[in-house]
């Protein structure tokens, strides 16, 4: 069975004194590692977590790791479960180092005491005998709404097992994504699968991260364009070089103008590559960055199959813009506890993303913008990607994000949130941002410490929005 604590076992038995887990205060061998999650596993048994259940953890990296293990030897199913999620997955029992709550979920509180109680734990107990086919529910960014659950079965982890060569090639590899996201959690599986010492580095700052990078000599990074840019910013200030990295992957929104090329300079020359795609697929296209521009996805990646179709799904011609789906050996055919959701987003074998675009003459992908995304100021709507790409061409603005909200008339309104230099000339870029957009220009412009985004580093609109709303 596919299961990521067979991995572990297997390690133990082959490589003991291997490495499994590395964090900022934590080394563990596969030996060691063997027996912490055997003990874990006894005390889940004895509080009376069964298998097929559902085991929702709110807690820190690396110990998220070892009770992931723990769940699986009991042949039960683990979550981590966002901020903004309100139900539909049935989860029989929360274990948080906070005093978090989940409806209808046992919460277990892991603190020091519960941690000594389970290093007295005997580890001789055998493993469940029960299958286990969902590995995971995993959510989707929820960045213009409420999360929405996903099954990760044994068939809907194949995009993460054929994305060895891409999002996950590289030894060692890190991801800066936690445990909480897709990614994060792709990546410990397939390093379980492969025997390879894990990175966790969710929760680090990122001195610590970049300290981590350059230890292990790691020739991969995975991370979000938001990520990648606070990577970069901290080896600059560090004054490190990591010769060791040969690739970065970016998947996510918008990358800052300019961060790609820092990351060269900090690398000695690494190949960076974006990627787009979906939770709920795997990772659909690619390209190697060699430009800024946000609109180019990339070519088609091995197994996936993308189309653009207009409201009657008719398959459109090279350079007519529509709806984009796409299509992969391993997708999932719907969202958990959602019905309603799962009608929308899955039709005839197809996922629907939400996001618009046409295929160009040279087979790539260009993506025009988001339906539930797109910005509305009084009737004239913009991508805001394309507002957050042009700011972000400003050497002085660091990060951004635009939105729309409502204004005390009730009418909507753009506005773009700015981190910043001190010394922007905000009145230019006003000018410019208005000469490109005319009246789907930002008519609120405003300065903020950063911009709110989620574990996939994705900016929140709406949380924006709710912000800045007038009404």
């Amino acid at each position: 069975m596919n299961n990521p604590f067979n991995f572990l076992q297997r390690s133990a038995d082959e490589n003991p004194t291997g490495v499994f887990l590395r964090s900022p205060t934590t080394t563990l061998t596969n030996a060691e590692a063997l027996v912490e999650v055997k003990k874990l596993a006894y005390e889940l048994r004895r509080l009376g977590v069964m298998a097929g259940q559902v085991v929702a953890l709110d807690l820190p990296d690396a110990l998220n790791i070892l009770f992931t293990e723990a769940i699986y030897h009991e042949a039960a199913i683990s979550t981590v479960v966002p901020n903004g999620y309100a139900g539909g997955v049935p989860i029989a029992w929360l274990f948080t180092t906070r005093s978090m709550k989940l409806d209808g979920a046992t919460a277990v509180t892991v603190d020091s005491r519960f941690l000594q109680r389970v290093d007295q734990n005997p580890y001789g107990i055998r493993p469940s005998e029960e299958q286990l086919d969902t590995l995971r529910i995993v959510f989707s960014s929820g960045t213009t709404g409420t999360p929405k659950a996903i099954a990760l079965t044994h068939k809907a982890l194949l995009p993460f097992e054929h994305a060895l060569e891409t999002w996950f090639e590289g030894d060692p590899f890190l991801v800066l994504m936690d445990m909480g996201t897709p990614w994060g959690f792709g990546g410990f599986f397939l390093a379980a699968q492969g025997g390879k010492p894990y990175l966790s580095v969710g929760g680090a700052d990122p001195a610590t991260i970049v300290r981590i990078a350059a230890d292990n000599a790691v020739t991969s990074i995975k991370g979000s364009p938001a990520q990648i840019a606070g990577f970069v910013a901290e080896a600059e200030a560090q004054r490190a070089t990591l010769p060791s990295v040969e690739t970065v992957y970016v998947g996510g929104t918008v990358m800052p103008t300019g961060v790609a090329q820092r990351m060269r300079a900090v690398a000695d020359g690494c190949r960076i590559y974006s990627q787009y795609g979906a939770t709920e697929t795997g990772i659909a296209t690619g390209r190697l960055y060699e430009t800024d521009d946000p609109s180019d996805a990339g070519q088609l990646m091995q197994g996936a199959r993308v189309e653009v179709v207009d409201d009657n799904d008719v398959v459109l011609p090279v350079g007519s813009p529509g709806r984009v789906r796409h299509q992969t050996p391993g997708m999932v055919d719907g969202y958990v506890g959602d019905p309603g959701a799962s009608a929308l987003a899955f039709r005839d074998g197809w996922f629907y993303p939400g996001d618009l675009g046409f295929f160009r003459p040279d087979g790539g992908l260009t993506l025009t913008g988001r339906e539930s995304e797109m910005l509305n100021a009084g009737g004239v709507k913009v991508d805001p990607n394309r507002l957050d790409g042009f700011a972000l061409d400003d050497v002085k603005v660091i990060d951004a994000a635009s939105f729309d909200y409502a204004t005390a008339s009730g009418i909507h309104e753009i506005g773009l949130a700015l981190v910043t230099e001190d010394d922007i000339d905000v009145q230019a870029l006003l000018a410019r941002l208005k000469a490109e957009f005319g009246t789907a220009a930002p008519q609120l412009v405003a300065r903020v410490p950063e911009i709110p985004r989620n574990a996939m580093g994705k900016p929140m609109r709406r949380t924006l929005a709710e912000r800045f709303s007038e009404s």
